[in-house]
């Protein structure tokens, strides 16, 4: 028979808590497990993993700024060393762009990403295009490549957010996006430099992504090679 330690009413034996103080029931017997209980209170501050990556794109972001600062202003009290300051700003710019920026959002917008990414890496290619002698190369085969890298991502984006896919099928995805890139850079190099489409080494990349696409989707089709590949490559 046990009582309440607080009003002494009688407990019964299952009892967690006193029913008229609402008292917990402690047995004795038991000291160790309440006093290894965890701390109502943490000890310490835990920021959420979303708070927790934007702080750190946020130093990341002032560790790229501040030399780049000091840059510019060494380059404007000397400017008889050139505008080399701009090639390192702009660097400097396209890396933040594309590697720290996307953790600064609260939640991923992969079209978004895709467009600034786009256009950042244009407005850096073009600093070098306008920087040198220009011979036309940036409209005529840098932005088309350039476009035609961010429709392909673009179209795995969307393609990937509809359904879930499995890991056979999107490998490929990627080599069917790799050898038509191929062709598409091919034809618009050699109207470029030779003033006619043609096609010579995107023939070989494409004939090995072909073979490999016919080995994935015999991969798809094979249980036992499927699970064989997820197990070696941890897939």
């Amino acid at each position: 028979m046990s009582y309440c330690v607080n009003c002494g009413v009688e407990l019964d034996k299952s009892a967690k808590k006193c029913a008229l103080c609402s008292t917990p029931v402690i047995n004795p017997s038991e000291l160790e497990r309440y006093m290894t209980s965890p701390a109502p209170y943490p000890d310490k501050v835990v920021l959420p993993p979303g708070v927790r990556r934007r702080y750190v794109a946020f130093l990341l972001s002032m560790a790229v700024l501040i030399p780049n600062i000091v840059c510019g202003i060494i380059n404007f009290l000397l400017p008889a060393t050139g505008h080399w300051a701009v090639y390192v700003i702009s660097s400097s710019a396209l890396v933040w762009v594309l590697f720290i920026q996307p953790f600064l959002w609260k939640k991923a917008y992969p079209y978004s990403i895709i467009a600034i990414d786009t256009v950042a890496a244009a407005l850096y290619i073009y600093v070098f295009y306008a920087a040198g002698n220009a011979k036309g190369w940036f409209y005529d085969a840098a932005l088309p490549l350039l476009l035609l890298i961010a429709a392909m991502l673009l179209f795995m984006a969307y393609w990937l957010m509809k359904r879930k896919r499995d890991w056979p099928v999107i490998t490929i995805a990627l080599l069917a996006e790799i050898s038509v890139f191929s062709i598409c850079a091919d034809l618009l190099l050699h109207m470029f430099f030779y003033g006619h489409f043609a096609v010579s080494v995107s023939l070989i990349i494409t004939a090995s992504c072909i073979a490999l696409i016919g080995f994935f989707i015999s991969v798809t089709n094979n249980k036992r090679l499927r699970a064989w590949l997820g197990r070696k490559f941890f897939i």
